[in-house]
């Protein structure tokens, strides 16, 4: 995919979804990166993507937030 495509699909996304839901939906695959590295015993990365995660849920909410629909 280019980065056309994806900014195409990404606007198409955002006719039905919120930015911040867009975000939660990303935060989401960074827990489940985070679940999977705490089962294979890699800390470090757990730790980096549940800090990715938190962050995005955050930055998410604020944009919602900043501009409602």
């Amino acid at each position: 995919m280019t980065e056309n495509e994806a900014r195409t699909q990404l606007r198409r996304m955002l006719a039905t979804l919120t930015a911040g839901s867009v975000l939660h939906l990303l935060a989401e695959l960074f827990e489940a990166d985070a679940e999977a590295a705490h089962r294979v015993g890699d800390d470090l990365t757990a730790e980096r993507c549940e800090n990715v995660s938190a962050t995005l849920g955050v930055v998410g909410i604020g944009i919602d937030a900043a501009c409602p629909r």
